[in-house]
């Protein structure tokens, strides 16, 4: 089975562009339920930012149809990224010390409380329990910085990422954003450690430039593969950019997404379910990229709610 879907749903760019009619795109609920109608899955990144809340988990639930499927990316603090003291729940901001809430800046992972860190993985896994109890929980994204390479100390922190999230019932999936980790000495004791840990290898495409990682079409849990497709555009690859979407601002060709539609049926022969997943979400990039997939696969939208 694949399952096709974007990034995001709320994207700002996507919203001023007008794929979503005007009667939709002024309320949440409908643009939820718009989307759902169009694709099968999604991935909430909002959560890279902030903890999510049950209440908020509980709605989509009940917006979106039987077998839809939502992903989401794991908070910055669970891979080494630090985090926004702003994000912070109100209960939770007295751990983090005086001074580095004052400055405004995000926190650095190293001067996170190690209390702090332990309350956000029980939040963040306890938030999404409506989903999983709706069985509309699919994997949750560990996308790890660039200067995450590998090392003892780096093989640690996957083994816990493991652990943890296979304690609270989630699907643990890993995207490596540096090459190092395929290199011809190093990738395979690294996917013979996935394996073991059942974590699910992230395949990204993503444009051919001095350090990105290549596309690897490696399963590493046979519950599920995750290719997550970030478009081709080299020049702003590395840069720092006010939004996400202008990093990865990329129109896709047909041929590229034919070449996507083979890649995800060489995973889909070793994987219960493999999830595609179009990061390019500058206006309509994303959700035109990823229906062009669905066309091309003949695939069909999912059955509409009653």
């Amino acid at each position: 089975m694949i399952l096709v879907g974007t990034a995001s749903w709320t994207d700002p760019t996507l919203i001023e562009a007008g794929w979503y009619p005007k009667g939709v795109a002024r309320s949440a609920e409908k643009r939820l339920r718009y989307y759902a109608e169009r694709f099968p899955t999604v991935e909430v990144d909002s959560t890279y930012y902030a903890i999510p809340s049950e209440r908020n988990a509980r709605l989509w639930a009940e917006r979106t149809p039987a077998g839809f499927v939502f992903n989401f990316k794991a908070l910055s603090a669970f891979t080494g990224h630090g985090l926004e003291p702003r994000a912070l729940p109100r209960d939770l901001r007295p751990l983090v010390p005086e001074e580095l809430l004052k400055a405004g800046r995000k926190v650095p992972q190293s001067k996170l409380p190690e209390e702090l860190v332990e309350a956000l993985w029980e939040r963040f896994f306890a938030a999404l329990s409506p989903l999983r109890e709706a069985e509309k929980l699919g994997y949750t994204l560990f996308q790890f910085p660039p200067w995450f390479k590998p090392s003892e100390r780096a093989y640690e922190k996957l083994k816990e990422v493991s652990t943890r999230a296979r304690a609270a019932g989630h699907l643990p999936a890993v995207e490596f954003r540096h090459a190092s980790w395929y290199g011809e000495k190093v990738w395979p004791e690294v996917r013979a450690l996935l394996e073991e840990w059942e974590l699910v290898h992230v395949v990204v495409d993503a444009p051919k430039v001095r350090g990105a990682p290549p596309t690897v079409l490696e399963v590493t849990n046979p519950e599920a593969a995750v290719l997550r497709c970030h478009g081709r555009n080299a020049e702003t690859w590395w840069q720092r950019t006010e939004a996400a979407s202008e990093r990865f601002n990329y129109w896709y060709s047909e041929e590229e997404i034919e070449e996507h539609v083979a890649w995800a049926r060489a995973l889909e022969e070793r994987a219960g379910t493999t999830f595609v997943i179009y990061n390019n979400n500058f206006r309509t990039q994303g959700v035109d990229a990823a229906a062009t997939f669905m066309t091309l696969a003949g695939l069909r939208p999912p059955e509409p709610s009653e």
